[in-house]
């Protein structure tokens, strides 16, 4: 399957015939299977744990008393390890395993030579111990009560530490492959994937360090926190998730980029806007004027990244049609845009100092932050696995029903969460800004939304569980189901 992708079809204006020439795309599979396998697999796991405290989190809003008593899992416990599992543990691992396989497949290159593979093998496999192990050690101790207390970075020192360290020994390989390239032009996927790889150890390390490791003064602190997770989903997770976009959507629809004339200027936006972004959390708050002003700025230009995004692959879509082997990864791919034109919609109005002002801490901000990383963010990494795996395994395995049944559970329940943020945002925020209602009041308006968000989060953990079990059996399936 991934062999007729990266083979046959032309992107940026290449010609057929170079890819043709192009090396043995199987031999590259076999030099990824091993660690792109490990990396997906650790990360659904993480992904099915993490949505299964979701529910509890969930729960815990519209019946306070649900495991009460139990120091462990009191809400200010169980929603930051929900949260770190998200994005330590889900995302981050599974856009490393999508960085490292897209990287090879388009600079035509395997990781290293045949000769070297165990080597290589030992050395991803090993970093990816030492980042599980940091995420289930350091997620324990936020149950246990040892978090430090900054949002995003809840875990030990000595545990982010080991993330970090586990990073860099796994990323370095997808640097490496883009400077041995057979292509002397890159493509628009590897530029963003580069980025990718190099901000996370640059925004996690000095976050980590100016505020976990050696604190700076309090008051700079607000503010470096605010760049954190601005960067963090800005610069870290979506390029990897846009890299996909730009990569496989024009493969998969055997057809150029529309106006790659344009993409460059959208990668260099991004990377100029996106740290800024965070900056418009400030707003009200007890910083100077320059610092919210740049996060205004910032947030509503922001659309001009997403809107050459959207010209590119939008207007490619137009006028072609989908591969029929690859229609169902297509699904995934295009939802991921469409969640990233109404991400940069939402930026906005996240950053109009008024609706900010009203919205702020309420449901409306937990609504970005979940479109972003179920929407944006995990939307491709799906598209991606659907399309790696066979190709990796050496046959197709997958259960057909159970993707499209992946897809309508995830999109119903992402969605369906969405939409009720938001209106729990509107109806809170305007409550909170009228002073004859009190916040008992508020707390009553917002619980026919929690009890209903109960019910999207059961949508999501049963759309994470049908992806497991549909890895699982297709990992298996030569032991559970032989051709004899």
């Amino acid at each position: 399957m991934s062999k007729n992708l990266f083979y046959n079809h032309a992107v940026d204006g290449s010609s057929p015939h170079e890819l043709l020439e192009a090396a043995d795309q199987p031999s590259i599979d076999s030099t990824l299977r091993l660690p792109v396998i490990i990396l997906f697999g650790n990360a659904i796991h993480w992904l099915v744990v993490a949505s299964f405290l979701s529910v509890i989190v969930s729960l815990k809003l519209v019946f306070p008393s649900f495991l009460g008593g139990i120091g462990f899992f009191s809400y200010g416990r169980l929603a930051p390890v929900a949260r770190d599992l998200m994005l330590y543990g889900w995302a981050l691992q599974a856009g490393l395993a999508t960085g490292l396989w897209l990287m090879a497949k388009l600079c035509d290159r395997t990781l290293v030579n045949k000769g070297s593979i165990t080597l290589l093998n030992s050395l991803i496999i090993s970093a990816t111990v030492i980042w599980n192990l940091a995420v289930l050690l350091g997620s324990l101790s936020i149950l246990a009560g040892y978090s430090t207390g900054v949002e995003w970075l809840e875990y030990p020192n000595w545990a982010s530490a080991m993330l970090f360290l586990s990073y860099l020994l796994i990323a370095i390989w997808g640097v490496l492959l883009f400077e041995r390239k057979r292509k002397r032009n890159a493509e628009v996927a590897q530029w963003y994937l580069v980025a990718g790889f190099c901000s996370f150890p640059w925004v996690y390390g000095t976050a980590n360090l100016l505020l976990t490791w050696k604190p700076i003064q309090a008051s700079a602190q607000g503010p470096i926190q605010s760049w954190f997770c601005g960067s963090l989903l800005a610069l870290c997770f979506l390029p990897t998730a846009v890299a996909a976009l730009y990569a496989l959507i024009p493969r998969i629809l055997g057809g150029h980029l529309h106006r790659s004339d344009l993409a460059t200027l959208g990668f260099w936006m991004l990377l100029l806007l996106g740290g800024w972004s965070g900056s418009a959390r400030l707003i009200g708050g007890p910083v100077p004027v320059w610092m919210t002003s740049t996060g205004v700025v910032a947030g509503i230009l922001f659309i001009i990244p997403v809107s050459i995004i959207a010209i590119n692959l939008l207007g490619t879509m137009r006028r072609c049609t989908p591969q029929a082997d690859h229609f169902l990864s297509y699904r995934f791919l295009t939802m991921g845009l469409y969640s990233l034109i109404v991400l940069g919609v939402l930026c906005i109005l996240c950053s109009i100092p008024t609706v900010s002002g009203a919205l702020n801490l309420t449901g409306f901000t937990e609504a970005k932050y979940q479109l972003c990383l179920l929407g944006v963010v995990s939307f491709p990494l799906f598209g991606v696995l659907y399309l790696a795996l066979p190709g990796l395994i050496g046959r197709h395995g997958w259960c057909d029903t159970l993707i499209e049944r992946h897809y309508w559970l995830t999109f119903t329940g992402l969605w369906l969460l969405f939409c009720l943020m938001i209106l729990d945002g509107l109806f809170t925020g305007l409550a909170l800004d009228d002073p004859a209602i009190t916040f008992i009041n508020i707390t009553s308006y917002a619980y026919p939304f929690h009890l209903l968000e109960c019910v999207a989060t059961l949508f999501l953990l049963a759309a994470v569980v049908t992806l497991g079990v549909n890895f699982t059996v297709t990992l298996a399936g030569d032991y559970l189901f032989p051709e004899n």
